[in-house]
């Protein structure tokens, strides 16, 4: 654990092993307003991977107090750059890679591949040639220690890396823009205006030739790259927040018993056809998994929002429409803890859910920052043009406090960007979990409309192991093939070539048309156990329901949270005592929520 990625290459030579990934995560980030879930989300990751040793590389020390409150005491190690440097002068007969401060991970996977220990100069990197592997690593440049991921990935894969230039956000952002419109366009048909935007993405990395019969996993900071390479499997890992953390989520359920798919549940609101729940309902059913699903007005917003973060599923499948949300545009101006006036724009979207006392709601929002002093908050100069400093922090521990900071100005606006709502039977869903599945990695299927790039990034970040989503709006018999062909035709392999299969199948190995793309490690797999069913539901439910006592296990859950958490809990039980009665086994294997 380390965000020094010179040092995290050098450990990772020492530490490394032919054959297995070396995890390597980065340090909490202290500065965030949920520091303390910043070292929870590692340390869960860390205890599913089975680690039985952590080395903090140069972890100030705050980082450091942080999770050894939460690790075993002899699981912690701490490790300088001085003492690695002195152990790589002590083993002279230890063949040694010079290297420059560029490309690092190309670096550091001929390391880890030649056995040999990587030495950083200031002489240009030299080129290495590709081993011509099936799988292929591309990694954005911009995040050195993404680079030493990607490098210990690839190297775990037998696979080559190649490292782009980085794409700018203001470049990923129009690309998804145009996506999310596409359907829009007259000029052009959807097919021909999804090929113009796969061509210029793939114009992003020329360098990049895809592996024959092979595959490719993108690290990337915004872009869907495997729109623009439809002759292979592709899937995507983002570069920053938590990369590390999605890694070894994703790797460890691939050789973990305990994570295959036992529970499977499908949400339906009714707001559009939806044929897939029915396919996805008999073809999981057929393999021998637990089905719920949520139809109708059980699909509302306060059971979805429970549900998703609650109960114990293994895949959750999604049948609805998404979209940015209309909101309001706040102007606030304000003094910083250095004296200076500050004025900053905030774009918010609200989410509604009803809770068990007729006059009061749950709101939920997102926050999505517009300008600070007068400049863009997405402009690529930003920086250059003015000093953030502490503007943001000292924002939300005015908005957040005892007098709420009011704003001085606000009007209505259309669309939050980035908001990314799905629709339920009663209102918007605002999907913001700390934790899904009761602390699980489950699969995300997302068939809602240009469900990929925030959704994705926000279950990711919140623990599951994969995710697929679109990229623009599909029709109901598109989605009900695609999820038909991904569960049927998936066999043991992994699954974004079973989804690659299943596009072929649909749109036609030709064809330009690709909506669905997979966030997750190319080894992971949709794996039925066959322990699962309502019995095995309700040992998990009796455990969450054990876990979440008052006082409070830590966090900043209050008595009322958590009694709500222990109320959803005693229902769900109930409800399983119910089924897994000496009749109730032999029912259906479908459920539908009363």
């Amino acid at each position: 654990m380390s965000d020094d990625a010179e040092l995290a290459a050098m450990l990772s030579c020492i530490m490394g092993r032919k054959g297995s990934y070396l995890p390597v995560l980065d340090g909490p980030r202290m500065g965030r307003p949920d520091s303390d879930n910043e070292a929870v989300r590692r340390v869960n990751a860390i205890a599913r991977g089975a680690v039985r040793k952590v080395t903090f590389g140069n972890l100030d020390p705050g980082q450091a107090a942080a999770m050894q409150a939460l690790l075993p005491p002899g699981a912690v190690g701490s490790v300088t750059e001085e003492a690695v440097a002195q152990y790589y002068q002590a083993r002279e007969d230890w063949p040694k890679l010079r290297w420059g401060r560029s490309m690092i991970g190309v670096g550091l996977l001929e390391a880890l591949r030649s056995g040999k220990a990587i030495q950083f100069d200031d002489d240009p990197s030299p080129n290495v040639p590709l081993s011509g592997a099936k799988h292929l690593v591309v990694c954005e440049a911009g995040r050195d220690l993404s680079e030493v991921i990607a490098a210990n990935y690839a190297a775990a894969m037998d696979a080559d890396l190649v490292v782009i230039p980085a794409v700018t956000k203001a470049t990923a952002e129009a690309l998804t823009e145009e996506l999310y419109s596409v359907d829009e366009r007259r000029d052009v048909g959807v097919t021909q205006a999804v090929a113009d935007v796969a061509r210029r993405i793939r114009d992003l990395c020329p360098e990049v030739v895809a592996p024959e019969h092979g595959s490719i996993t993108f690290f990337t900071s915004h872009v869907p790259f495997g729109l623009g390479f439809p002759e292979v499997p592709t899937t995507h890992l983002r570069t920053y927040p938590d990369l590390g953390v999605a890694v070894l989520n994703g790797l460890s359920s691939t050789h973990d018993d305990r994570t295959g798919v036992r529970c499977a549940v499908l949400v339906d609101p009714e707001k559009t056809p939806a044929p897939e729940i029915e396919a996805a309902a008999r073809s999981l059913s057929k393999r021998k998994v637990f089905v719920r699903a949520y139809r109708g007005s059980a699909a509302n917003v306060r059971d979805v929002t429970d549900l998703v973060d609650l109960f114990p599923y293994d895949l959750l499948l999604f049948a609805t429409h998404c979209g940015d949300a209309p909101g309001y545009r706040f102007t606030y101006e304000y003094t910083d803890r250095s004296d200076r006036i500050r004025r900053l724009v905030v774009d918010t979207a609200v989410g509604f859910a009803r809770t068990d006392k007729p006059d009061i709601v749950e709101v939920r929002q997102i926050n999505r920052f517009h300008k600070l002093d007068g400049v863009d908050w997405r402009d690529p100069e930003k920086t250059n043009k003015i000093e953030v400093g502490t503007a943001i922090s000292d924002w939300l521990e005015l908005v957040e406090g005892a007098d709420p900071l009011e704003p001085i100005a606000r009007e209505q606006i259309p669309r939050v960007l980035g908001s990314a709502m799905l629709q339920m039977h009663d209102d918007n869903y605002l999907m913001m979990p700390r934790a899904l599945a009761d602390h699980g990695t489950p699969i995300i299927f997302n068939n809602a409309c240009a469900s990929w790039h925030e959704l994705a990034d926000r279950f990711i970040f919140a623990g599951a192991r994969a995710y697929i989503g679109t990229l623009f709006p599909v029709t109901g018999a598109e989605a009900a093939e695609i999820a038909k062909h991904t569960i049927d035709q998936h066999n043991g392999r992994p699954l974004a070539e079973a989804l690659w299969d299943a596009q072929n199948s649909v749109y036609g190995a030709d064809e330009g048309r690709r909506p669905y793309v997979v966030v997750g490690v190319y080894p992971q797999h949709l794996r039925v156990a066959l322990d699962g069913g309502p019995a095995y539901i309700l040992r998990r439910l009796r455990a969450a329901f054990d876990s979440w006592r008052l006082p409070p296990r830590g966090g900043d859950a209050e008595p009322e949270q958590i009694e709500a958490v222990r109320a959803y809990y005693r229902q769900e039980i109930a409800l399983f005592e119910k089924i897994c009665g000496p009749k109730a086994l032999r029912r259906r294997r479908i459920l539908f929520r009363p």
